[in-house]
């Protein structure tokens, strides 16, 4: 097993069994909900945003472990982000994602990275990318996001 595929499980595996930022909080400014009908695949968003900075992410719902992992993982890179720079990564993730593109990694997407060994699982890449379209949803005042 190559080291990223090494990292890539211990990572999955480490944000399923202790999610970061799981769970519905008491407030917050934004919501959206994304949804994979093929897998089932179901997550919701819930963001502040305070003079444009991402200053809280939380999610919930009934994912796989792949999506879940995203999200965890999303929260924890994304959080404190200005909407500007999250929109940033957000087109390098998407790259990252692209089955079809060359790219294996972007310096400033960090551990995110390890995500681009779903790209080997083209059915997965909506999973690890469900979470994303919902926070970029919610950011601009969309109720719902979807993969399909």
């Amino acid at each position: 097993m190559s080291d990223l595929n090494k990292l890539y499980k211990e990572t999955i595996l480490e944000h399923n069994r202790n999610p970061r930022n799981y769970g519905k909080p008491e407030t917050w400014t934004h919501e959206a909900e994304g949804l994979n009908a093929v897998c089932g695949d179901l997550v919701h968003v819930y963001l502040t945003i305070e003079a444009g900075l991402l200053k809280q992410i939380n999610y919930a719902g009934e994912s796989c472990a792949i999506s879940m992992a995203s999200a965890s993982m999303m929260t924890e890179f994304s959080q404190g982000m200005t909407v500007s720079q999250w929109q940033h990564h957000f087109d390098l993730f998407k790259q990252l994602m692209d089955k079809s593109g060359q790219v294996d990694s972007f310096p400033e997407l960090g551990p995110v990275n390890t995500l681009a060994t779903v790209k080997k699982f083209p059915s997965r890449i909506k999973s690890a990318t469900l979470c994303w379209y919902a926070l970029a949803a919610a950011i601009n005042g969309e109720a719902t996001a979807t993969t399909e």
